[in-house]
């Protein structure tokens, strides 16, 4: 039996976290595709681990939101409907828009300095071609970096689970239609711009316009492909 201190239990801890790592960027990736069902057995089988991690992993997964657990099946991946994908995307704005208007009084130059490097990083990105899996995350920093000075770190991981949430369907959109993302990247530009100058009530509008945009987009994108899949099943 472990205890607190004890090196066995320190290990498990890392190994559940590296197969909830793996495990996550293979759903983010849709390399495990919605509604997948993911076997315990299996997986212990694959990395070589006892059921223990896998099960700590699946725990950690249902908790952010992309596992589902049924009595029927176990765990599987979660399917998000149209509406739920809406509900996210809306959940954001109300959630981040408040974010940043605690941020903005308590941003100082390095976290605009920091922000204005992921915007170059950004740009980098477009010039040498959309990368979906960078893209998702770069995303998410950027976002963070503006709203961490509000010292809401619960509303923060909140609003994470709801960026991973979105992402692999954002990551689907991104390869199958090749987007550039330049509107997105303008937006970011002026959006760090209004910050720095401390413009709250700009800022807050165009954060708000920035994400339901993005819902929109996304949920007409999603609705057409999937009409065409159930077409051809």
């Amino acid at each position: 039996m472990s205890t607190p201190g004890d090196p066995r239990r320190l290990k498990r801890q890392t190994m559940s976290a590296a197969l909830t790592d793996e495990l996550r960027e293979r759903i983010l990736s849709l390399d495990i595709p919605e509604g997948e069902q993911l076997r315990q057995d299996s997986l212990a089988a694959e990395f070589g681990v006892s059921r223990i991690p896998v099960r700590e992993a699946l725990l950690q997964l249902e908790g952010e939101g992309l596992v589902t657990l049924s009595a029927h099946k176990g765990y599987t991946v979660t399917v998000l409907s149209l509406e739920e994908i809406r509900e996210l995307f809306d959940l954001r704005a109300l959630i981040e828009v408040d974010l940043l208007q605690r941020a903005i009084p308590r941003l100082d130059d390095a976290a605009i300095t920091r922000a204005r490097e992921l915007l170059v990083t950004f740009d980098d990105m477009l010039v040498h071609g959309t990368q979906e899996r960078d893209w998702g995350q770069l995303n998410w920093e950027l976002h963070a970096a503006l709203y961490e000075p509000a010292g809401r770190p619960r509303t923060m991981r909140i609003v994470h689970n709801l960026h991973r949430n979105a992402d692999r369907y954002l990551r689907l959109q991104l390869k199958l239609t090749q987007r550039t993302n330049e509107r997105a990247r303008d937006e970011h530009n002026r959006l760090v711009h209004l910050c720095a100058e401390r413009d709250m009530a700009e800022a807050s509008r165009l954060l708000n316009e920035h994400i339901l945009a993005a819902r929109d987009d996304l949920v007409a994108f999603l609705a057409e492909r999937r009409q065409h899949e159930a077409q051809h099943e």
